[in-house]
């Protein structure tokens, strides 16, 4: 019984770090930038 709760904690562990990494990859590959319009605008 241990050993299948240690390795869900230790999949889900996994899932959420490649998430992390493949967020991280995203926006090093495409890095987003704020249009220039959107940066001068002022908040009404």
């Amino acid at each position: 019984m241990k050993k299948k709760v240690y390795s869900l904690i230790s999949a889900m562990l996994i899932s959420v770090a490649g998430l992390f990494v493949l967020t991280g990859s995203y926006f090093l590959i495409n890095k987003p930038e704020i249009p220039e319009e959107l940066r001068t605008k002022k908040a009404v």
